[in-house]
């Protein structure tokens, strides 16, 4: 139960802020036009994907320190958006079959994505250790704090309930394969190499964590219309609260973490 509250905890705020941005775009204070700028807000910048959240906050809830597991759910990252440019830029609308010029593009799409700059800046910047001055980590912050309600407000105003139906299947068999799929093909073949604890916990929460309001943005600034990525994104949101505790009994009861 305490486990299910947590996740509640985490989860149902992000989903109330996509239902307030709903609500604000049906009573006309955010309408389509004000959502399409908010989805191009670098929320990238102070990018944290929903593994990133949870992971942490679910390994320092079961062993009260995260270890090394955010390294490893941190550094999966770059990997999931270099996949994700290249899938978005293959099957991007109005996109001719797979030649020299769609691969340009998709390399230069890899190089240009704002999400993977600002983790590659990132990088080098605490590899640097560079100082930061009180009022740009002030500004920064603010900055940081500000992008995230923001983008999920104006995913909620650009959702179309009227298309919502068209991709409802699809999107439920994208949250299936999210929150059941890879872990039952892929958790037996982490225990089976040896992993366990707060590592074992990093792979569930990287493969069963609720899909990443990120997506929604890179889909959409890609020029797709991302009504099977916002159902996907609110479905997983709610469900992955319920998901998560299951698979955190299941692994207990194996005495794996």
């Amino acid at each position: 139960m305490n486990n299910l509250i947590f996740s509640l905890n985490a989860t149902m705020p992000v989903f109330l802020l996509m239902v307030f941005g709903y609500f604000l775009n049906r009573i006309g204070w955010m309408d389509d036009e004000l959502a399409a700028k908010l989805n191009t807000f670098f929320i990238q910048a102070s990018y944290r994907s929903s593994a990133a959240l949870l992971g942490i906050a679910y390994i320092s809830n079961l062993y009260g320190r995260a270890t090394m597991a955010p390294l490893m759910i941190i550094g999966a990252v770059p990997l999931y958006n270099i996949m994700a440019v290249v899938v978005l830029s293959l099957t991007e609308p109005g996109a001719e079959k797979l030649n020299k010029a769609v691969l340009k593009k998709t390399i230069l799409g890899i190089f240009k994505n704002p999400i993977i700059i600002g983790i590659v800046l990132g990088f080098f910047y605490s590899i640097l250790n560079l100082p930061l001055g009180k009022i740009p980590d002030k500004f920064l912050s603010e900055v940081a704090a500000l992008s995230t309600p923001l983008g999920l407000m104006a995913m909620g105003a650009s959702v179309d309930v009227k298309k919502i139906g068209g991709q409802l299947k699809n999107a439920i068999v994208a949250s299936f394969i999210k929150l059941v799929g890879l872990e039952i093909i892929f958790l037996p073949l982490a225990i089976k190499f040896g992993f366990r604890y707060d590592k074992l916990v990093a792979i569930l929460i990287m493969l069963g964590s609720a899909t990443t309001v990120s997506s929604y943005v890179m889909c959409r600034n890609m020029h797709h219309e991302g009504i099977l990525t916002s159902n996907t994104v609110i479905l997983t949101t709610i469900l992955s609260a319920f998901t998560l505790t299951f698979w955190i009994f299941m692994l207990r009861t194996l005495h794996t973490i």
